[in-house]
């Protein structure tokens, strides 16, 4: 990331400030005696360093096919904790129905009111709300009470407790003394066991009494140890990790106590006079906001708390939350890598281990799901579609299957830390292991199209059999196998001394005991000559073989399993079962692991589910109901199999005699199979399919209502056929589908979701808007009246839901225009605040709000209205994922729409399932731009070469998505080491490659420049530029493109600015070539050299002399390179340059006062190479530090601190600079970018074959 020459002077204006620390997490905490010498940069990652604690256990083979869906969901587990002590919510009671108002003027003005009540400044937050009498800035005083009124007995206690440790965690008040400093690790139970124990028991009012008494006397005597049995305080001994995880722990369990403890933090981080004390809060806030939201009476108010503070650790905090708020609560308090990664301000880079043997590094936060991390695993193999594709997670001998879904990958980790300070080992010590590999595969899996997937699956499967985990009855079946190996590994040509090192190698133990090693040679030879000898095999069609026989074979292996409490089929019922869902159908299997039942997919005519319960409905009319803790994802993944299957799928049956469509001239009868000339996908939207019938060998055309779409991608074997031509004759009604036939609404979901009125009759007689009302007016179509009460159920429970449910709708009126809005307000503004932040932060309010907007778009007569509506929904769909329920309904409701809108939504849905869902609300640019129906923007990419690039931007287009597409323009062979950078007048941002174009704007907005209400920032006044950010495959002359557009204009700019040392001589010939490079072969620019001087010759050159002087010694330099283009000057210029040590460097002006024997101004350089430190007046490289030598650093608004390995012990550089956050990021980008690096070398399972811990 060389600095172009517009941002050059952003980061390198330098001020003069006395600093003699660096306030950051990295310093606040100090050293903790848990950290464990936590290394940022430490390139033999912690997999080897835990591989090698247990190098001397014995090896056992990994078991992946147990690996089952065995455990309710932290959800679940929560939900039955918090049921099961009384957590209590409130029932919005009385009121009137929808329709019933005293006038919708004053209707609108309540609803108004009531949203307006919240505060959305944390000190009018507290002035209003807080039950105690405190304010709501710092203290170190004993709170009397909570601030926050609470009704249960146990949730009182653990608000005081909580403000205890977390002025303890924040080093505001001291630690208790231990009676005993002896702990034996494994005695003590776990900080959630704790928590869930201290709400076991029931409080009585005079242990509340007494406990505050306990709470007052410990702020008088906080290192006293005469109190004890204080309720939710324990013995003292808690690491700060353990102090952590407690609060954490509370407002994960307890919903009632996540805002307090939010603004108990609030309160400590409000005019607190203690830097260290300010960072250290910054950093639970952090951890807070990655385990749980707020609820929505606080979450307005915490937002702009976070606007307004500190750039850099607020918004990060802001990103977290947001994070959190689409995925949801977190199962289990953070881990220690977590805490280590928050502490040092680092994100956490997890390695991960391919069944080829490759390992690789993903960055993840709290929030990151196994869905995410699989994403982004297939994407470093080039994967082009990572369905069927799960992480696992193993701890020592026994692993479990993470899935593919929304289970949090650090949740998995904290458990696994949890269990292994169970067993007396530290947090840090714990020996788990990721891995990625296919778990199940689609019914319509392809080998062919995807050489990268068939690779890693082939290699899994040649591990697997060597691990005993698929097994070979048949010894041709094995031989065969070893044949095809060698000749994949070694081609066709036998080498005796090869083949026994590799079956010793891959046999199973089993088959080598049963047969000698020389007669296994024996059969693999002749088996190699007679399949490979005489005919060429290629390699990857021979992949493609070996993945189809295991899919074919093991198809039971290659499942998802769910443990199913009850399945009953009719008049059976089994208990404890596993269902399998495979390739081939759903399988139920029974305790001694017997199939019992088989569901085939071409069998399956429907599929519901209700609660913990998902059945299967199939065209023989059997229902088979199956009840599993895992209902929603077994749901899903069934959908999935089943709607792909119809929407590939090219065979149907005709449902009628087709002797009545006379001009069809097909002559059909009822159970004809038809085969239509294209996959059913492609007829969305259309009533007339074009068929074929084998039985008749006539083509023609059919209306799509007389048609039933079998679900299967390969034609019906017979047997199957005549058993479905049967079942349709005696009853067609089984295979009768009404979708696509008509306009979808939710009149079915609301009969079993939608809460009733509750009006009476005579309240109607009375009410003025029962005589506007349409006389269909159902509660799923659409209204001109505000809601009372919110659609759902469920959204009734909680007084907050209801409330911000009511004015969403409101909200929703006021953007369609069906409603007036605030003369104060814009629409947009509306939309954002009461729709889009809250549609995206509770996914209660999610699923309110889908239905609100759906509802609205049904039988809405005013044109505009609905427009409007629809435009709405369009954002609704790509900003975040509803239940998959929900999503049902609304992919329902989409594909029969005529609306041209529909379509768009539907794309914008299944993008935001595909790449995640946004983390902001709509940009009003978004807005504007919809509203002239144009769904795209354009945006210029500025390049370092002063050219620009403009890419069309749509709301679902990443950073990423723009890299590639600039990449593909200007002919670059790659884009990995390239990032976009957005300008600012104070400085230089880089942009994430995974996060949303327009989200980075909004980020951008917020925390970088926080525009004013009245003047926004325009779509122009952002300067964005695409740089080269790392330079480690970086030679001149492989990448022409990439030379002249970026490294030469970047590289140009530090020889300009004399940043490296170089000989007059070469100084020379470099401005020759510079010159070159900008005027060809145009000399006459000579004769006023004086003019562009600045543009060809570094400043140390014209300093020691004028223009004049240089200006002939360039001339004869120049006609030397006669010749040779511009573009060739460039490369030449960076030939020479590139064998400097600084090649490729970002230089930072910094001072630094903290060591005698460096010098007061220095010029600090990042590359490839690591950092460098140079004499600003000699520019001579004082020394260069590898990255392997950097394990830490910290940075703040004022300094940068390097933290360096000196032996066995670390020293400080302490530098002045405003520009920490650019070092850290490049610093940071390097690190990561060189472990993957060094991980993918390091190739093959470390332990010996069978070994569990790869």
């Amino acid at each position: 990331m060389s600095s172009p020459s517009k941002s050059h002077n952003l980061l390198n204006r330098q001020e003069s400030v006395a600093v003699t620390n660096t306030e950051s997490p990295v310093t606040a905490f100090g050293n903790d005696k848990d950290d464990d010498m936590y290394s940022v940069s430490e390139i033999t990652s912690v997999d080897e360093k835990q591989n090698s604690k247990h190098k001397d256990k014995k090896s056992q083979p990994t078991n992946f096919k147990n690996a089952t869906f065995s455990k309710a969901p932290p959800e679940l587990k929560r939900k039955s904790f918090a049921l099961s002590t009384g957590e209590s919510n409130e029932n919005g009671k009385g009121g009137d129905g929808d329709d019933i108002s005293n006038g919708t003027e004053s209707t609108i003005s309540e609803i108004s009111a009531v949203n307006d009540d919240i505060p959305s400044s944390f000190a009018v937050y507290a002035k209003t709300l807080f039950h105690c009498k405190t304010t709501h800035v710092y203290s170190c005083a004993a709170l009397p009470q909570p601030l926050l009124e609470k009704t249960d007995k146990a949730d009182f206690l653990a608000s005081l407790a909580a403000w205890v440790t977390i002025l303890r965690i924040m080093g505001d008040l001291p630690e208790r003394l231990s009676e005993s400093d002896i702990t034996i690790q494994g005695e003590e139970p776990s900080v959630v066991s704790k928590v869930k124990g201290s709400y076991k028991i029931r409080y009585t009012k005079k242990e509340v009494d007494d406990a505050q008494k306990k709470y007052s006397e410990l702020f008088r005597d906080p290192m006293g140890t005469g109190l004890s049995d204080i309720p939710f305080l324990y013995d003292g001994k808690e690491t700060m990790l353990e102090k952590v995880q407690f609060i954490c722990a509370l407002g994960i369990y307890r919903t009632d106590l996540r805002d307090e403890l939010y603004c108990q933090l609030c309160k400590q981080l409000s005019n607190n006079p203690s830097k260290n004390s300010t960072i250290r809060g910054w950093v639970l806030m952090q951890l807070l906001a990655g385990s749980f939201m707020p609820t929505e009476k606080f979450a307005a108010c915490l937002r702009g708390f976070l606007r307004e503070g500190p750039r850099e650790l607020a918004h990060k905090v802001d990103r977290v939350l947001r994070r959190t708020c689409c995925v949801g609560t977190r199962g289990f308090p953070p881990s220690w890598l977590e805490f280590q990664a928050a502490k040092n301000g680092k994100p956490i880079l997890l390695p991960v281990t391919y069944m080829n043997g490759h390992r690789s590094l993903v960055e993840v936060d709290a929030a990151s799901t196994t869905k995410e991390v699989c994403h982004q695993l297939g994407h470093v193999h080039n994967i082009q579609d990572d369905d069927g594709f799960s992480v696992y997670i193993s701890l020592y001998n026994k692993i479990s299957c993470l899935g593919n879904g929304h289970i949090r990958i650090m949740d998995a980790i904290s458990e696994c830390e949890q269990h292994t300070r169970g067993i007396g080992m530290r947090e840090s010590n714990s020996g788990w292991r990721l891995f990625y590999r296919k778990e199940v595969f689609s019914p319509w899996h392809d080998s062919k199209n995807d050489s990268e997937e068939t690779n890693l699956i082939y290699e899994q499967i040649m591990r697997g059999i060597t691990l005993g985990e698929y097994q070979c009855e048949k010894e041709n079946v094995l031989v065969l196998l070893a044949a095809q190996k060698y000749y994949l590994e070694y081609s066709v040509e036998i080498d005796d001394h090869k083949l026994e090192m590799m079956l010793r190698n891959w046999m199973p133990q089993d088959k080598k005991n049963e047969m000698s090693m020389d007669l296994w040679k024996e059969k693999v030879k002749a088996s190699i000559k007679n399949n490979f000898e005489d005919k060429k095999v290629e390699c990857d069609s021979l992949k493609v073989d070996i993945v189809t026989f295991a899919m074919d074979k093991w198809f039971l292996l290659y499942s998802r399993y769910y443990d199913a409490s009850k399945f009953v089929d009719g008049g059976t019922t089994l208990t404890d079962t596993v269902v399998a869902v495979n390739s081939k159908g759903v399988h139920v299997l029974d305790t001694t692991e017997t199939i019992r039942t088989h569901i085939s997919y071409i069998e399956i005519t429907s599929l519901s589910k209700w609660r913990h319960a998902v059945t299967i409905s199939t065209v023989k009319g059997d229902s088979y109901v199956m009840t599993s803790m895992h209902a929603d994802d077994m749901f899903s993944l069934l959908s999935e199999f089943v709607d792909g299957l119809r929407d590939r799928s090219t065979y149907a049956l005709v449902l009628l005699d087709t002797a009545q469509y006379g001009s069809l001239d097909m002559s059909l009868l009822k159970g004809d199979l038809v085969v239509l000339d294209k996959p059913n996908k492609e007829y969305e939207g259309s009533d007339v399919f074009n068929v074929h019938c084998p039985r008749t060998g006539k083509t023609g055309t059919l209306p799509r209502d007389i048609l039933y779409i079998l679900p299967t991608t390969e034609e019906p074997k017979s047997n199957t056929l005549a058993m479905l031509t049967t079942q349709l004759k005696k009853d067609v009604n089984q295979f009768v589908t009404t979708e696509d036939s008509k306009q979808h609404t939710l009149a079915l979901f609301a009969r079993y979701h939608f809460r009733q009125g509750t009006e009476s009759t005579v309240s109607k007689l009375l009410s003025k808007a029962s005589f506007k009302k349409d006389k269909n007016g159902a509660i799923w179509a659409y209204s001109r009246e505000p809601i009372r009460k919110p659609l759902l159920k469920k959204s009734t429970d909680r007084d907050d839901i209801r409330i911000s449910s009511i004015r969403s709708f409101l909200a929703l009126q006021q953007f369609m225009g069906d409603s007036v809005i605030p003369d104060n307000r814009t629409t947009v503004e509306v939309a954002n605040e009461y729709i889009m932040e809250q549609v995206a932060r509770n996914r209660y309010l999610r699923e309110e709000i889908f239905c609100q907007i759906m509802k609205q778009l049904t039988n809405n007569p005013n044109k505009i209205s609905c427009e409007k509506g629809w435009q709405l929904f369009y954002f609704v769909c790509g900003s975040t994922l509803p239940s998959y329920e929900m999503q049902q309904e609304c992919i329902k409701f989409l594909r029969t729409s005529k609306h041209y809108m529909a379509k768009h939504c539907l794309h914008r849905l299944r993008m935001a399932k595909r790449k995640g869902c946004r983390l902001f609300p709509p940009h009003p640019i978004e807005y504007e731009a919809l509203s002239k129906s144009q769904f795209s923007t354009a945006v210029d990419i500025f390049m370092p070469d002063g050219s620009k690039q403009t890419i069309a931007v749509s709301a679902d287009t990443k950073i990423i998505d723009i890299k590639k597409h600039i990449g593909v323009k200007l002919k670059l062979k790659s884009v990995d080491e390239f990032a976009l950078f957005v300008t600012a007048s104070h400085g230089i941002y880089s942009l994430s490659s995974r996060d949303y174009y327009y989200d980075c704007v909004s980020h951008y907005e917020t925390f970088i420049v926080k525009p004013r209400p009245d003047k926004p920032i325009s779509k122009n006044g952002l300067c964005i530029v695409m740089l080269r950010k790392l330079w480690i495959h970086s030679d001149a002359g492989v990448d022409k493109n990439a030379d002249v557009h970026f490294h030469y204009p970047q590289e140009i700019q530090n020889y300009l600015q004399g940043f490296q040392k170089c000989t007059d001589a070469v100084a020379i010939e470099l401005s020759a070539l510079a010159y070159r490079a900008k005027y060809g072969d145009d000399a006459t620019g000579f004769n006023k050299f004086g003019h562009l001087a600045g543009s060809i010759l570094p400043r140390p050159l014209l300093s020691s002399s004028g223009a004049d002087h240089w200006s002939q010694h360039v001339l004869s330099e120049y006609r030397k390179s006669n010749g040779i283009s511009a573009d060739d000057a460039k490369i030449k210029f960076l030939k020479i340059v590139q064998k400097w040590p600084t090649y490729g460097s970002v230089f930072f002006e910094v001072k630094q006062r903290s060591s005698k024997t460096l010098p007061k101004e220095m010029l600090f350089a990042v590359n490839g190479k690591g950092v460098h430190l140079i004499n600003k007046n000699s520019r001579e490289l004082i020394v260069t530090h590898d990255f392997a030598k950097v394990p830490n650093w910290a940075y703040d608004d004022k300094s940068f601190t390097l933290i360096l390995l000196d032996g066995t012990d670390t020293k400080h550089i302490l530098l002045e600079t405003r520009n920490g956050h650019n070092i850290d990021d490049l610093v940071m980008t390097y690190i990561s970018f060189i472990m993957n690096i060094q991980m993918k070398k390091k190739s093959g399972f470390i332990a010996s074959s069978g070994e569990s811990l790869c």
